[in-house]
């Protein structure tokens, strides 16, 4: 360290040569650790009345409050300074030498389109996107990506740019269709009224405008529909084939999956005949009429008719699923909302009726 202190010394007094600047600057890296030991144990000395065991941080403080002392007892003339001031402000002289020379060399041997991309890419993970549709008719927003997302009016997206390493995560408010470009190792998520629809590429709409509902339409490929972390309403996770509509209810805390494209296309769902108590019930274009027969016979239940004949609800029709943990209450209310219905308990059991 007698090299060391020597060479500062000359620096100090402005006696120092190019070489051994040189030589001064790789002392001081090779020996940083040891250097800073020999402060710490000089500080001990001079300063053994301050407890405590010397931090970074506190070093850090202490190197700014003697450095502003140094400076006083620069200007006035007074008693010699302690050589430990002088370490401490050769240090940070030092260390600002180092810094300048890193930045010289960086500016001078990295190749500058690579530092400006660098410095954009830095950039670019700052930027939060929320466009909003304001106007009357669909726009186009095309993502980092290469998805494409048709947005509907008085609707939004919120999200970063570009897309974290692992997945693409985009909240929606409203409605939109996403075309998703391929990617099966960054999963493509959209955040929606407490549900995550997920894709690797495919073609699907999300709409969450009515009150309380969230409905996900699959045109192309496959999604998977799920509750997500936090949610008020648990929910199985639902896998949909192109042509299939999903319809949540966040207020009934129930769902539906019916056929849009074709009506009479059976969905891959399960028979409600003979199913253990507990078992998901599954309607697939189902008349009303035969969908409340189940319901009485699941939960022992009394159903009557007010004001409307069986008949008439033959000729009406109900697709959906609800996962056997709802009360009939629950499933009542989502089925005659559905259908102009209404229902009540009595003496009697459960009397529906039309709604007025």
């Amino acid at each position: 360290m007698n090299e060391v202190k020597k060479l500062v010394d000359k620096f100090w007094s402005e006696d120092t040569s190019l070489a051994e600047k040189r030589k001064l600057l790789l002392l001081i890296n090779k020996k940083a650790a040891e250097l800073k030991s020999d402060l710490k144990h000089d500080y001990d000395l001079e300063l053994a009345s301050v407890e405590g065991e010397i931090t970074e941080r506190r070093f850090q403080d202490i190197l700014v409050q003697l450095h502003d002392r140094i400076d006083d007892q620069e200007v006035k003339t007074g008693p010699k300074i302690f050589p430990l001031y002088q370490w401490i402000k050769a240090v940070a002289a030092l260390l600002i030498m180092a810094l300048v020379t890193a930045l010289y060399f960086n500016h001078n041997h990295t190749p500058k389109k690579q530092v400006l991309a660098d410095h954009y890419s830095q950039i670019k993970k700052e930027i939060l996107r929320q466009p909003y549709n304001s106007g009357k008719s669909a726009i186009i927003i095309h993502l980092s990506d290469g998805s494409r997302v048709t947005l509907q009016p008085e609707s939004s997206l919120s999200y970063y740019e570009p897309f974290d390493s692992k997945t693409r995560n985009i909240s929606l408010k409203g409605e939109a269709t996403f075309k998703v470009a391929k990617d099966k190792h960054h999963p493509f998520i959209v955040n929606a009224n407490g549900f995550t629809t997920t894709a690797l590429g495919t073609e699907f709409t999300i709409n969450t405008f009515k009150q309380n509902k969230v409905v996900v339409k699959l045109l192309e490929g496959k999604v998977v529909v799920k509750a997500a972390s936090g949610s008020s309403m648990g929910m199985k996770d639902v896998y949909l084939t192109p042509g299939e509509q999903l319809t949540i209810n966040t207020k009934l805390k129930s769902h539906a999956l019916i056929n849009f494209q074709d009506p009479k296309k059976s969905v891959k769902l399960q028979s409600n005949q003979n199913l253990p108590p507990g078992a998901a019930l599954v309607f697939n274009e189902t008349p009303l009429s035969e969908v409340f027969n189940n319901l009485a016979k699941r939960y022992h239940a009394k159903v009557v008719y007010d004001g409307i004949e069986e008949a008439e609800l033959q000729q009406l029709y109900f697709t959906g699923t609800f996962d056997g943990t709802e009360k009939m209450d629950t499933i009542l209310r989502v089925i005659c909302n559905m259908n102009g219905l209404t229902f009540k308990r009595n003496t009697n059991g459960i009397s529906i009726s039309k709604q007025k």
